[in-house]
């Protein structure tokens, strides 16, 4: 491999025949005698353009018939196969080396004429870059050259993270390395599963399983008005002034001595509340949280204490009806915020498995807004990164990418990651089916492309199929 020019920040390589080069693998460009390297990424592969390579191709078409061409005396046939197979890689160029150590900025170029071309692998890149930082370490998977890759769990406390791709890429099955890491390593997880995909982490006694209207219960008077108010506004779409007169309304039946239950509320709105559409649309929403299974008088589950005993938290979804899940999901957002706040809870991570499907996309904006605050940080799963709203996207610190065909996922992707457009656009758009394309703090902010290891327990969620049930599927 030898460089051939330079463009803006961008590297054009020559790569001879011999020589094998793969999208997303790591260059080194090496000058001995100034002591200083490159480190170049390859993003796009192509045939090499050069001045006289059209009529060449023209040239053999019209001689291949011929007995000059045949016998080939010169071998001008090896020279011209020679100068076609000869590629292009384009490379960014993603940092630098000067007496061993690695900067994020260049300064200077190494010799076109001298320099070597080498290959060096994404785990060495990354160790150079991390000079060991961070104390606890997750096996993400294995590079291009089979080496393991880590990432320092650190690089996802304090952050916001998004793990996107096509369906069946492997998203959820990433989500479940890093909980499972995470969990091991003491840290307090809470995870929104919605087709009880994560239920194997129970399994292996990493995390408690919890289901609505079985051994997950929420009472108004544990919940409060506020929680209660977010939900009859946020979830049931209850109007302002309805919403101002609900106050009202649990303030009396406080002072009153109704208590604070379902039927107590819609006695004292029958009572005081004198206009028949604000009464109507009360009456409703309360009745609605009636239905909801997990929604009950007296004793009540306590979040406080789930954290306090269970280090994970698995809320499974499956099976409530949408509203339902609304209201699940609402009612744990609201209060967690609360006891955040107030340090009743530690901080703790929040997976959230297609979270466009349960929660109101100005939700998320505001968890998101304030989440470093109150020490909520959320790891966002989904194949549909448009769902997520603007303002989520332009606080990401880290992002998981999977294989995307669809250039307006990938257009809106190489916009709000913190590399250049070209390379999430060409990169992930040719992953295999189980590798990732990483971006951010977890790896130094060094574009990585790894293959995800495999899970050391049984894992959940795979779709299922008809032919798996099927004894036999060929004709008689």
């Amino acid at each position: 491999m030898k460089v051939y020019r330079k463009d803006g920040d961008t590297l054009d390589i020559l790569v001879f025949p011999h020589e094998v080069i793969r999208k997303g693998e790591y260059l080194l460009v090496r000058d001995e005698e100034k002591d200083y390297s490159l480190v170049v990424q390859v993003i796009d592969i192509k045939y090499i353009d050069s001045p006289g390579i059209l009529d060449e191709l023209v040239r053999e078409g019209l001689l291949s018939g011929s007995t000059v061409y045949e016998n080939d005396l010169i071998n001008v046939g090896r020279a011209s196969k020679f100068i076609k197979d000869t590629k292009l890689a384009t490379a960014v160029i993603r940092g630098s080396i000067r007496g061993g150590v690695f900067s994020s900025i260049y300064n200077d170029l190494p010799s076109r004429a001298d320099s070597r071309v080498e290959r060096v692998s994404t785990s060495r890149v990354l160790s150079m870059v991390s000079r060991g930082s961070g104390r606890l370490r997750i096996v993400l998977g294995r590079d291009f050259d089979g080496n393991l890759v880590h990432i320092p769990a650190e690089g996802l406390d304090g952050s916001l993270t998004l793990i996107t791709g096509m369906k069946g890429s492997g998203k959820s099955h990433l989500a479940k390395l890093l909980a499972s890491s995470l969990v091991r390593y003491g840290a307090p997880i809470l995870i929104f599963d919605l087709n009880g995909e994560y239920l194997g982490l129970a399994n292996e006694k990493l995390v408690e399983v919890f289901e609505g209207g079985r051994n997950l219960f929420f009472s108004l008077e544990y919940l409060g008005r506020d929680a209660t108010l977010d939900i009859m506004v946020n979830v049931l779409g209850l109007p302002g002034v309805s919403a101002n007169l609900f106050s009202e309304v649990w303030d009396i039946a406080v002072r009153r001595g109704y208590g604070i239950t379902i039927d107590g509320l819609i006695n004292v709105i029958n009572n005081y509340v004198r206009n028949l559409m604000i009464r109507d649309a009360l009456i409703s929403r309360l009745m609605i949280l009636k239905s909801c299974r997990f929604i009950r008088d007296g004793s009540s589950t306590r979040l406080e204490d789930l954290f306090d005993k269970y280090r994970g938290v698995i809320v499974n979804l499956r099976g409530l009806s949408s509203v339902e899940r609304k209201v699940l999901v609402e009612i744990f957002l609201s209060k967690l915020v609360g006891l955040l706040e107030r340090d009743v809870i530690p901080p703790l991570f929040l997976f959230a498995e297609e979270a466009h499907l349960y929660v109101r996309d100005t939700y998320w904006e505001d968890i998101v807004t304030r989440m470093r605050h109150f020490g909520l940080f959320v790891v966002f799963i989904t194949n549909q990164p448009d769902s997520l709203g603007h303002e989520v996207f332009r606080q990401l610190d880290n992002i998981f990418i999977f294989r995307f065909q669809n250039d307006h996922d990938l257009d809106m992707l190489s916009r709000i990651s913190n590399v250049d457009g070209a390379t999430v656009k060409s990169i992930a758009k040719d992953l295999d089916r189980g590798r990732v394309l990483v971006v951010g703090n977890v790896v130094g902010n060094i574009p990585s492309v790894v293959e995800v290891s495999r899970l050391d327990y049984p894992a959940f969620g795979d779709t299922k199929r008809v032919f798996d049930y099927v004894v036999s599927a060929s004709p008689e």
